[in-house]
């Protein structure tokens, strides 16, 4: 909710400064300015940008890997015995999307995990995903991919008994 809060008054701010615009139409010899990605490559170099994205899979790319359907979903039915005594888990882990959008199984490399489950679990589900790829200058590129996903601490009961 507090999300929300905060970017209803930036999207009025914003969307008041677009109407409120007095400036001239552009030609499209001005719309269309040499561009560069944030690596420097420039806009439209497809060869270039997956040679430095072969180079460094952890690049700064124009838009990162995303899921597109999370099937199936991970942790469904997770043991109690996986979770930490508090109640709380963790697991983190990388792996490399490739440009059809498919996680690369033998980059798979966990950062963090709180029970052996969660990793076997994601392990499996995760080559079952699809994502969009990352871009880099236009193009499609081979990127790694967060996984984060966490548990809090279950609540104390807070009686002070």
């Amino acid at each position: 909710m507090r999300r929300i809060a905060l970017v209803a008054p930036a999207a009025a701010a914003l969307a008041v400064a677009c109407a409120s615009s007095n400036a001239a139409p552009t030609t499209s010899e001005e719309a269309k300015p040499a561009r560069l990605a944030s690596a420097g490559v420039a806009y439209g170099d497809c060869k270039e940008a997956r040679i430095r994205a072969a180079a460094k899979p952890d690049l700064d790319v124009d838009r990162v890997p995303s899921p597109v359907a999370m099937k199936p979903r991970p942790f469904v039915g997770f043991p109690r015995s996986a979770l930490r005594r508090d109640g709380s888990a963790t697991i983190k882990v990388d792996v490399v999307v490739d440009t059809l959008g498919r996680a690369r199984m033998s980059t798979f490399r966990v950062v963090d995990v709180s029970h052996p489950w969660f990793e076997k679990n994601i392990r499996t589900v995760l080559p079952k995903w699809s994502f969009s790829p990352a871009t880099l200058a236009g193009c499609k590129v081979a990127r790694v991919y967060h996984f984060m996903a966490s548990l809090p601490p279950r609540a104390t009961g807070g009686s002070g008994r």
